[in-house]
């Protein structure tokens, strides 16, 4: 995940050699059913969880059937089966003090804090409990890999929460409306499109949740005062 390096830093005054962390970045090649569908980078840990989330949240399968990491290729089989896609969200309730508990909850970025360099993703059960946690150099990647822990571990993605760093994009929404995911947690805000998305799919959003404070964007219906 890190490693440490010699780098010369400026203080102000001088030039000093110091030893530094940096992040460690690799690139795997992803194949769906023996298909090469592109390259991507990222930190080289939950790579079977980063897998199964990775093919469910894009849309490429909505049933992982095997994974097979071999050096710096992922081989993921599965199928597209067609399934009822009507969510049942309008019956889940979450309430304002289970939403404080959430967005109380102290996450320790162990990376991010040595290096400045990952972003991290969470879940979390309609009680706030986590249910897991991980970091990665990208967004995208980190809300991957707790996707497919849910999935690999048996959760109904439909009473999970996702709390992410940093902005919510239309990528994420898409994500989370794939893998069924109702609700999306942020300190910071969702973009236009990633608003207009959710709305259309009745997915809670909540950014800037900050100090005991957020800011709900959609899906007012889904959580209770």
């Amino acid at each position: 995940m890190i490693k440490k390096i010699k780098i010369k830093r400026f203080d102000g005054r001088d030039v000093r050699d110091v030893e530094d962390y940096i992040a460690v970045e690799e690139s795997y090649n992803i194949f769906i059913n023996e298909e090469f569908i592109k390259s991507i980078s990222l930190s080289p840990n939950f790579l079977n969880e980063f897998a199964v989330g990775f093919a469910i949240s894009e849309g490429f399968l909505n049933k992982v059937d095997k994974v097979e990491v071999d050096k710096n290729n992922i081989y993921i089989f599965g199928e597209k089966i067609k399934i009822n896609n009507n969510k049942n969200n309008k019956e889940i309730k979450i309430d304002i003090e289970t939403l404080k508990k959430i967005i109380s909850y102290k996450i320790k970025a162990k990376y991010w804090e040595i290096t400045g360099s990952f972003h991290w993703a969470s879940i979390f059960d309609l009680k706030g409990n986590k249910i897991i946690f991980v970091e990665d150099i990208g967004r995208y990647n980190a809300v991957d890999k707790v996707i497919g822990y849910a999935i690999l571990n048996n959760y109904n993605l439909n009473e999970i929460i996702l709390k992410c760093s940093g902005r919510i994009p239309y990528e994420i929404v898409k994500k989370a409306i794939n893998s069924g995911l109702n609700i999306i947690i942020s300190k910071s805000p969702p973009t236009d499109r990633a608003i207009e998305l959710a709305e259309k799919n009745n997915i809670l959003l909540i950014g800037f949740a900050r100090n005991g404070k957020f800011n709900i964007y959609t899906s007012e219906e889904i959580w209770e005062r």
